[in-house]
Parts: structure tokens; C-alpha cells; sequence
């Protein structure tokens, strides 16, 4: 374990996985990380803080249970992922219709017991950078506080650019480091038109970011039928490859 800060937070290698919107891919792009990960024989905890548009019925199918089970970890459900919500609602919205209220400090005492257990923590997050989780923060108030690099996952078609320019831009003014923008297919290329867009993205993006740009990783058509064989594929693809190598570089850091 890791030594602790001023606030009592443990320096635990990991990341936080943040999208530049919702539906970008954070929970595949956080799955195939993991996986990856485990093969190069690294023991990783997972972390899902807050899930909504989950219940009892669809709970062994949530982001949690999906990450739990690339970990391979046997972590209860209530560690790994304190907050859920059956309404498919933004993290405040959702919390509020249950009469609840999230805790930034519930939050951050789980994550330090998954950061006692393992040499390396994944954090996914809800939504993107700056969704409201209380009346009085966000998500990036919560990955300050960890004291995590973001992984950010960005959208390859056209948004793409802009989305990320300003998700990058909201990091950087709360001084967040960035391990690397990493840009997914959400939706498989119609055309050459879509296919020129999609390049052009990538092309104008790597002229405009500072950080490390991955990808784009090529989309899966069968996620949605077959998670586990489109996990396993896109962990051996190059831009995860490349993100495990870092991440891999910053655990042997800490060795």
C-alpha cells in the first residue's frame, strides 16, 4: 500500500476512466483495460462509485458485475460500487429520486479498503467529467480527490473533437493529469463519408492535444450479444495494448 496524503487518501497506482459524454464506451473501454491488465499478470481492483438504470434484475449485467468479473475479483458488490440506482437518470437526478444522497466521503473510505487489497485500482466513472453527483459536486471533484491520472474515452465520429478539446480543457484547469485520450467506434463506419469523418477526427485531434492520443479502437459488433469474446478482442488490440503498458509502467514505479 501506498503512502498517504495530508487528506489520509493511499497513493495506489491505478486510473480513472472518464468519458467526454455518456455512451462513449467507458465501461468496454474499462473492461478491456482490465483484462489486459490481468493478462500481463497484473492484480487489479475495480470500481464502479456510481451506477444508475440498475436493480435487483439487471444487476449481474451492470458495469460493476462486468468489471468485477474481468477482475476476476470476489469483492462484494457494495464495495465495488456503493451507490446504485434503478432509474436511468443522471447520478444526482437518479439519487434524489430515491430519497437518497451520494457521499463524496463514502466514496473515497471504500476506495482507500480497494486500495489496501490490490497494487492497482480502476475507477469508472458516471457520465462524463462534470456531472453533477450532489448539489455541491461533481465527478471531477471525486477524481481530484482520488488523486488518480484520467483515462479519457472519446467519441471517434463527428462531437469527437470538440468533446474531448473541452473535456481536456476542464482537466487541465483542475490540474488532473492525463494518462491518454483514447478514442472508440461506438457505431461501425456507413459509407466513405463517415469513414473520411472519422479520420479527419483522429487527424485533427492529434494535432490539437498534448496528451497521448490511442486508437480509435475499432468498433465491436457483437458487444452487445457476446461482451465477453468483444472484451477479449479488444484487449489485444494495439491502443489497449499501448494504455496497459502505461498503466503497467506506473505500477512497476511504485514497486
Amino acid at each position: 500500500m501506498g503512502s498517504g496524503d495530508a487528506t489520509g487518501m493511499t497513493h495506489t497506482p491505478g486510473v480513472c476512466v472518464t468519458g467526454t459524454d455518456t455512451g462513449v464506451g467507458k465501461t468496454f473501454v474499462s473492461a478491456a483495460l482490465v483484462r489486459r491488465l490481468v493478462q500481463l499478470g497484473c492484480s487489479v481492483g475495480v470500481m464502479k462509485p456510481v451506477e444508475t438504470g440498475v436493480d435487483s434484475d439487471t444487476s449481474n449485467h451492470s458495469d460493476a458485475a462486468r468489471l468485477m468479473a474481468v477482475a476476476g475479483v470476489k469483492d462484494s458488490l457494495d464495495l465495488v460500487s456503493p451507490y446504485r440506482f434503478p432509474a436511468p437518470l443522471a447520478p444526482f437526478s437518479a439519487a434524489s429520486a430515491q430519497g437518497q444522497v451520494i457521499e463524496l466521503s463514502e466514496i473515497l473510505h471504500r476506495y482507500e479498503q480497494l486500495a489496501a487489497r490490490y497494487p492497482c485500482v480502476l475507477v469508472e466513472g458516471a457520465g462524463g467529467l462534470l456531472v453533477p453527483m450532489d448539489s455541491q459536486w461533481d465527478m471531477s471533484d471525486l477524481v481530484s480527490r482520488l488523486g488518480l491520472p484520467v483515462v479519457l474515452v472519446g467519441r471517434v465520429g463527428l462531437g469527437g473533437i470538440n468533446h474531448a478539446l473541452l473535456t481536456l480543457e476542464a482537466l487541465e484547469r483542475r490540474k488532473i493529469s492525463v494518462v491518454a485520450l483514447l478514442l472508440n467506434e461506438t457505431a461501425a463506419p456507413v459509407g466513405s463519408m463517415q469513414q473520411e469523418q472519422q479520420a479527419s477526427t483522429v487527424a485533427l485531434l492529434r494535432e490539437r492535444v498534448s496528451v497521448p492520443l490511442l486508437g480509435p479502437l475499432p468498433y465491436q459488433s457483437h458487444v452487445d450479444c457476446a461482451w465477453t469474446d468483444a472484451v477479449e478482442m479488444a484487449a489485444g488490440s494495439l491502443p489497449i495494448g499501448r494504455l496497459a503498458d502505461m498503466v503497467m509502467a506506473m505500477v512497476a514505479g511504485r514497486a
